[in-house]
Formats: C-alpha cells, sequence, structure tokens
C-alpha cells in the first residue's frame, strides 16, 4: 500500500522506517526537508492494514498502525 511521511516541522529530519507487516524491513531511510512529502510503500496485512516504525534523528521510535491506503503520517 501507498502511504505518505508528511514532514510538517520548520526544519529538515532524518527519519528511518521499517515495515512491521515485512519483518521489520528498512523501507525508507533518508532525509526529508521541511513541509516535504515523501511517497513509501508498506506491506499490508491479513487484515488489509499497513504497519511501521518510524525512526526522526534523536526522538524515540514511533509506532504507527491500522494504516489505511494514502494515508499521510505526520512526523
Amino acid at each position: 500500500m501507498q502511504i505518505k511521511l508528511v514532514n510538517d516541522d520548520t526544519f529538515g529530519n532524518n527519519i528511518r522506517v521499517t515495515d512491521s507487516n515485512a519483518d521489520n524491513a528498512e523501507i525508507f531511510n533518508g532525509y526529508i526537508n521541511a513541509h516535504e512529502e515523501v511517497d513509501i510503500t508498506c506491506k499490508e496485512n491479513d487484515s488489509g492494514y499497513g504497519n511501521i516504525i518510524t525512526y526522526q534523528d534523536t526522538n524515540p521510535k514511533i509506532e504507527r498502525s491500522f494504516l489505511h491506503e494514502g494515508d499521510r503520517i505526520s512526523l
């Protein structure tokens, strides 16, 4: 499924994303500029939901569950 990472910060951030439905495979690792949006693809589970974990610079990990196609994930 396609989802969108949205950096709402007024500065850029290093972002890493793993996919919980794909054995925690890394699906994104890069810099996202201020107010930039990035499309990523994650795997649906048997119930039709995406589940990812985001890591942002020095912030702790954030688990994001029950994602739907086209969801916008605010970072």
